[in-house]
């Protein structure tokens, strides 16, 4: 029973971080074009930058209050760069055209068709021909066509804006119901409900998980929690070290103080120390709710 519970567990949190949602539009500000994304379970800001090949840190700067937490349905503001319709409003379309106009000459004193005729290169007959003249005989002042020339004419034109295309949104997650734990109070049961955070997450980010076991299968301790230094594990997952839990197996942790709780992996095994129970990442100390090595409790199956 015991085996079959653990392995929903791990098979709810994997799906959860394997098939977050797609993006649902994107978004314009100042010029800078961001994508929508809604936050899936066990998503987190570092599994979501690699998603869009975005940093991490590009994200916080964009979405205020991201670097301590996120939320499932949350829509975080993903920057990919200048705006397409903002590019397109400056950029100009050049295209060009060519026409035929006539070329005209005003009869001045003393001048004669033949006269008029060398000057642009012409004739005499062609001249006659394009003013249907009849002689030779011409006027002081009288406008007479020449020939005629080929000019280039440029039109410069802003095209439309393209705009983007918006991905067909997909409906949001289901979020599952947390298990109510009954807790004896003064003679009292009462019943809580346990809201942890998937060790498989890659950041911060509050998700409802199931977690039991079989009565007598429980290992429930009590000590305190180290901050394990830089190198011993991932600074950036849910990881801890435990004198006798075997790795891989999901902890439950608890914070008295403030009744934090967090579920964890044990990826290795530490050295005994008298009164300490584990060491724990910085994300699981983050989770927490301490800075320093605080007291907890401990429930794990064997």
């Amino acid at each position: 029973m015991k085996h079959l519970l653990i392995l929903c567990f791990f098979a709810m949190s994997f799906a959860a971080y394997a098939m977050p949602n797609d993006s649902i539009g994107t978004k314009t500000v100042d010029g800078k074009l961001y994508i929508l994304h809604k936050v899936s379970k066990g998503e987190g800001v570092y599994g979501i930058g690699k998603k869009y090949g975005v940093p991490a840190a590009d994200i916080f700067a964009a979405n205020e209050g991201s670097q301590q937490s996120i939320k499932i349905g949350q829509v975080l503001m993903i920057p990919k760069g200048e705006s397409s319709a903002s590019s397109n409003s400056t950029a100009q379309v050049t295209s060009t055209t060519t026409k035929t106009e006539k070329v005209y000459h005003t009869v001045a004193k003393g001048q004669t068709l033949s006269l008029i005729a060398k000057m642009h290169n012409t004739t005499i007959a062609k001249i006659k021909d394009m003013n249907n003249l009849k002689s030779d005989n011409i006027q002081l002042g009288q406008k007479l066509v020449v020939g005629e020339k080929t000019i280039t004419v440029a039109t410069t034109a802003k095209p439309k804006p393209v705009e983007p295309v918006k991905p067909v949104a997909k409906p949001d997650p289901v979020v599952e119901t947390p298990v109510v734990k009954p807790v004896e109070h003064n003679n009292v049961v009462v019943t809580t409900p346990i809201v942890a955070e998937s060790p498989l997450a890659d950041s911060p980010g509050t998700v409802n998980t199931n977690y039991n076991t079989d009565d007598g299968d429980e290992v429930s301790e009590k000590g305190t929690a180290t901050i394990s230094s830089e190198g011993e594990l991932s600074q950036e997952r849910s990881f801890i070290l435990h004198p006798t839990a075997k790795i891989g197996t999901i902890v439950m942790i608890t914070n008295p103080s403030n009744n934090n709780t967090v579920f964890a992996r044990v990826v290795g095994n530490c050295k005994p120390e008298e009164g300490v129970v584990l060491k724990m990442s910085k994300t699981v100390a983050a989770k927490l709710g301490v800075s320093e090595n605080t007291e907890v409790k401990v429930s794990y199956a064997k």
